[in-house]
């Protein structure tokens, strides 16, 4: 009775441990002298990709402050200058100092037009400004422009510089640093006052003639720019990267304040660690929140330092990679073993050759295969058990692909279901014969931090709940899709393709029967929202009509944050 499974046992084993163990342990020391090095490389490499990302916008909005600068001292005309009074400083004439500052009025507005059409011209610009030297003139200050909190930029009152004050670290520096030395400059990042304390970061150049300081002109860009550069940064699983001022101190981490010192977040981090100017081709390896975690880090033309730090076990997956390896050819010895036994155990009978193909089809995803074998001996068992086990499997499987492409919360499609519905799309725009027309509307959750933080995140869910489910209401024949967090997405064709501005127009009208029933925050429906259509000539993928639907949703999204500024 137990002859045929110990002799089965037996041989495979024996083949199954030998073809391990051997190339196991190939596998094994090969990695072992590779894993470092790969470590190093990878995280060094990704270090260097953005630095030079992040180097290039910053080049490119300094080259734009620089491009101005030179256009405005070349405007300057000595003889007007000269006539002006210009050299005389404070001991100028009445009739000097009118005619200089006639003559600056003019100047700055020419530099005015040259620089606004480059500050519009300039990804990421906050701000553009000309100050005007104190001792150069007394009522002709330069101009100020900003977009922070307007979709444009809109002009501001001009920056005085009688009333800038050298020991101001923060609101002044911008000026002095360049007018002190004579040369353009990265200030900050430091607190700016535009309505609210935002964090700036700033590049000046000083517009001089002959040695004399005519005014500081520069740009500026909110450090959260940076920041949002740095989140869309893909380091293993869940790494990131973080930026650090000169001396070491954090400027942005995902984790810890900023004024945080490298100690505070590792006792096997300090300053003197990031001294020179890239970690080289050794990584840094510490320990941050209970697991150990390796770094590498490069400069910015800025000074600051950017890093790039991932656990250390995410980046050893690569073991995971031999653990398949070895999976893969112990199943194909197994499948070898498996065929020489048949071959040679003559005894073997026809129910387990039978069940021997029933086992193959099985295993190749043929799960309603036919096990009809009832015997009550050994092969008999076998075929019961595989008939459970392939019973459990459908059910695992089915359940499985269910779980898969399903948001838990809302029972929606989630994002991985997403990424299938636009491959096919995208399969049809690639084939060109026969185009779809559709639109796709983005969706995200206004107030849900706040529900979360005042009522807790039971309410908070049901506020998502109460969200998808209106939007589901709104779109009833088109796919709807939990992107994640608190974005939804929807792909809308034919029918409601062809409705899409009374769909948009109908999802008000729910939002507002459901908030007119909402006794509590959380009951009700506070959406913002974009949709884009997709255009042949313009859109080569889903992926980008998805991007300017989300454009115009986060527009939304600011224009509400506008709106209800406390």
């Amino acid at each position: 009775m137990h002859s045929i499974r110990i002799k089965i046992t037996a041989v495979a084993a024996a083949a199954i441990l030998i073809s391990m163990f051997l190339i196991g342990g190939v596998c094994i020391f090969t990695l072992g002298r590779e894993a470092e090095r790969n470590m190093a490389e990878k995280l060094t490499l990704t270090s260097e990709n953005v630095q030079r990302s992040i180097d290039a916008y910053l080049d490119g909005l300094a080259e734009s402050v620089e491009v101005a600068a030179r256009y405005a001292i070349n405007s300057l005309d000595s003889a007007t200058l000269t006539e002006g009074g210009f050299y005389a400083g404070k001991g100028r004439t009445e009739e000097q100092a009118e005619f200089l500052d006639a003559y600056l009025k003019q100047h700055c507005s020419e530099v005015r037009h040259l620089f606004g059409t480059v500050a519009n011209y300039t990804s990421g610009v906050d701000t553009y400004y000309y100050c005007i030297a104190e001792d150069v003139s007394s009522s002709v200050h330069g101009f100020y422009y900003s977009k922070v909190g307007h979709p444009a930029f809109e002009k501001q009152p001009e920056l005085v510089a009688s009333e800038l004050d050298p020991a101001d670290t923060d609101g002044s520096a911008w000026y002095f640093t360049s007018a002190r030395t004579g040369d353009p400059a990265w200030v900050g990042p430091y607190m700016a006052d535009f309505g609210d304390e935002l964090l700036t970061l700033s590049y000046t150049v000083p517009v001089k003639y002959n040695g004399r300081l005519v005014g500081v002109m520069g740009m500026d860009i909110l450090f959260k720019t940076l920041e949002k550069k740095l989140n869309s940064v893909k380091v293993y699983e869940t790494g990131y990267a973080c930026l650090l001022a000169e001396d070491g101190a954090i400027l942005y981490h995902p984790q810890f304040k900023i004024g945080t010192q490298p100690s505070e977040a590792s006792k096997e981090l300090n300053e003197r660690i990031f001294g020179t100017k890239n970690s080289g081709s050794e990584t840094i390896r510490y320990t941050s929140g209970g697991r150990e975690r390796q770094l590498a880090f490069s400069t910015l033309t800025n000074g600051m330092k950017l890093c790039v730090s991932a656990p250390v076990d995410e980046i050893n997956a690569s073991w995971r990679q031999l653990i398949s390896i070895i999976l893969i050819i112990g199943a194909t010895i197994v499948v070898a073993v498996t065929v020489m036994i048949f071959v040679i155990m003559k005894a073997m009978t026809k129910p387990l050759l039978e069940l021997s193909s029933a086992s193959q089809k099985l295993a190749s995803g043929e799960y309603d295969v036919k096990l009809d074998y009832k015997g009550d001996d050994e092969v008999g068992v076998l075929t019961s058990s595989f008939r459970r086990m392939r019973d459990h499997l459908k059910l695992y499987i089915s359940d499985l692909n269910s779980r898969a492409y399903t948001d838990a919360l809302t029972g929606v499609k989630n994002k991985g279901a997403f990424s299938i519905s636009a491959a096919r799309l995208n399969d049809k725009i690639l084939a060109d014969d026969d185009v779809p027309e559709f639109a796709v509307a983005m969706f995200d959750c206004n107030r849900l931090k706040r529900i979360n933080d005042e009522y807790g995140h039971e309410c908070g869910d049901q506020y998502l709940k109460t969200a998808c489910q209106t939007i589901c209401r709104t779109f009833v024949h088109s796919p709807v899709f939990r992107m994640g967090g608190d974005e939804f997405c929807v792909i809308l064709q034919k029918q409601d393709y062809e409705n899409r501005a009374y769909l948009m127009e109908q999802f008000d009208v729910n939002a507002k029967e459901m908030n007119d029933l909402a006794d509590e925050p959380w009951m009700g429906v506070n959406l913002s929202r974009g949709i884009a259509d997709f255009v042949p000539e313009q859109d080569p993928t889903v992926e980008h009509v998805l991007r300017r639907a989300d454009e115009l949703m986060y527009e939304d999204k600011k224009m509400y944050k506008l709106a209800h500024r406390q």
